[in-house]
């Protein structure tokens, strides 16, 4: 019987599959050698060696490569072989962290993996799924879609192929290809809702994703993440009454997580109870006095309501309590622009600057700051650009230096960057009310209504809206009639 199986290749190869079913991973291993040693000309013997050595628990990467490229070496269209090694390639690139993969493993992964399922008769959806995620490591996304949408296609609930397939249409500058990848099955697949609501937050849509959160919700009711991202999204909806409830549900359903009472007060604020939201604010301040962020939240409140000396009261002490930390300093330097210190407005920003030059937020804000009082214009225009020069197209710094042009009367200059900013961000209205006023000093009133009419039509931030109401009116009586 042993003369046998050493002069059968076959036998040995059928005997191999036998005994590995059976258990016996190096008695199958054994049958193979024997097999290969009759015909070493057989690229399949080699190449179900290498496949052996992949299915060992741990895999023997090292053999299981080695008999790989053997294979390839007689027979390079092997579609066993070349599977091997691209999950081979593949997997080291899973392993690899994302910044430190080695693009030939990565390449060598796709190039293996592309012959293996070139060879394949029908779709092995594991090799397509496993393709097309080095595609898009290998900076391939239209060629990810291709491969992915066919896995979905024969399983249209795969949930990683979805989420794979949406991540691949957003690489390739689809978020819409994406939105609708997930939409479609989010009834019966609802673990994906959480990556939908994400990017229709990409896409602008928070309504939409503050219903899909909910969908998220049902799935994982204890999520803090997802309620806070509800509650944000529907804040930039300005959905604030339903904020607030939401915010006041996770509240009882939290209490130690002060994030809920911080949103619950802001969205009641901007709900119109602003004597509601400053209560619970001054309530949870006076209850945990070391937490900035509810110290913050109140003093934001203040401010919003006009009690200006009270703002600045709390966001002094703030500053004194984390004197490094860059929020607050920014906060404190706004309160004392709100009450009239702009020279200690001033100062406290210059001393952040001091020890830290290049800070793009930092050169933008003193920059704005001066160009909003009208002082120091050619310091304010230099500190903007720089300000651009380390975050180029910034829309909030365009803005900043727009209206730091408009002040100098540099009319030309100032359109120029307040309209590429109002491009940029279509609902801020303070932007879309800088580039109104530009538009009125150059005198096209036209224009200028059509920016004052998006002002107040958008997020409502950094406006007087009485102002811009009567700068519209002004402009409509003086048009031609």
């Amino acid at each position: 019987m042993a003369q046998q199986n050493q002069a059968n290749p076959y036998y040995e190869f059928l005997h191999a599959r036998r005994l590995e079913a059976a258990g016996d991973a190096d008695g199958a291993l054994a049958s193979l050698q024997r097999a290969a040693n009759a015909d070493p000309a057989s690229a399949e013997i080699k190449a179900e060696i290498a496949a052996l050595h992949f299915r060992k628990r741990p895999v023997a990467r090292v053999e299981a490569e080695k008999a790989a490229k053997e294979a390839l070496a007689i027979d390079a269209k092997n579609v066993e072989a070349n599977s091997i090694l691209g999950y081979l390639y593949a997997t080291s690139v899973d392993n690899a962290r994302a910044a430190s993969a080695s693009p030939d493993d990565i390449k060598n992964a796709v190039t293996h993996l592309e012959r293996a399922v070139a060879g394949t008769i029908g779709i092995d959806l594991q090799m397509q799924y496993t393709l097309g995620r080095m595609y898009l490591r290998n900076n391939e996304p239209q060629k990810a879609v291709q491969v992915i949408s066919k896995v979905v296609a024969q399983s249209p609930a795969n949930e990683s192929a979805r989420r794979l397939l949406a991540a691949a249409h957003v690489s390739a500058g689809n978020l819409k290809g994406a939105i609708a990848t997930l939409s479609e099955v989010i009834d019966f697949v609802p673990e994906l809702a959480a990556d939908l609501a994400r990017y229709l937050e990409q896409d602008g849509q928070m309504r939409e994703a503050a219903a899909a959160y909910t969908v998220a919700l049902a799935e994982q009711p204890s999520n803090r993440e997802l309620k806070l991202q509800r509650i944000l999204a529907l804040m930039k909806a300005r959905e604030f009454t339903q904020a607030a409830a939401f915010a006041g549900e996770a509240r009882k359903q939290h209490p130690d997580d002060l994030n809920f009472t911080n949103f619950q007060a802001q969205a009641l604020f901007e709900a119109g109870d602003r004597n509601g939201a400053i209560a619970l604010a001054e309530a949870s301040a006076k209850a945990n006095p070391r937490d900035l962020q509810t110290q913050l939240t109140l003093a934001t409140l203040y401010s919003d309501a006009g009690r200006t000396s009270e703002a600045l009261t709390i966001t002094e002490s703030a500053a004194k309590t984390f004197p490094n930390n860059k929020n607050v300093q920014f906060m404190l330097a706004d309160a004392y622009a709100d009450a009239g210190r702009t020279t200690d407005a001033e100062r406290v920003l210059r001393q952040m600057l001091a020890s830290d030059p290049s800070n793009a937020r930092l050169l933008n804000h003193l920059g704005y700051m001066l160009a909003n009082r009208g002082e120091q214009l050619d310091e304010a225009v230099t500190l903007v650009r720089r300000a651009l020069a380390v975050d180029p197209d910034r829309p909030e710094y365009l803005d900043s230096l727009g209206w730091a042009h408009f002040k100098r009367g540099e009319l030309n200059e100032a359109v120029k960057y307040l309209m590429a900013a109002a491009d940029k961000l279509p609902t801020n209205s303070e932007v879309q009310d800088h580039l109104g006023d530009v538009y009125a000093r150059r005198g096209s009133l036209q224009e200028a209504i059509a920016a004052w009419n998006k002002a107040l039509a958008g997020d409502g931030q950094g406006i007087e809206k009485a102002a811009v109401e009567r700068k519209l009116e002004d402009a409509r009586r003086k048009l031609p009639r």
